[in-house]
């Protein structure tokens, strides 16, 4: 278990979306803004339905100010292995 401090919604300027292809699939990168000019990636993904889920809860989030975790993991890929 690691300790890291919440990250809440007021503290993210922008969610960034870095679409681009890895092994001929489209890939969806989400990555977080913060008020402070540093960029972190959030989750990457191929599953374009999973991908706008996150991003909506991500949004509404942003809007209410509420706890955002990030994922032990970077990657929610369904059909692409990123190394």
């Amino acid at each position: 278990m690691t300790n890291q401090k919440p990250i809440f919604g007021s503290q993210i300027k922008n969610l960034i979306t870095k679409f681009y292809y890895k092994n001929n699939h489209l890939c969806f990168q989400i990555m977080l803004h913060f008020n402070w000019d540093k960029t972190v990636p959030y989750m990457e993904f191929t599953d374009y339905s999973e991908y706008k889920k996150t991003y909506a809860s991500l949004q509404t989030a942003k809007s209410t100010n509420q706890a955002i975790s990030m994922p032990g993991s970077t990657s929610k890929l369904t059909n692409v292995t990123f190394a």
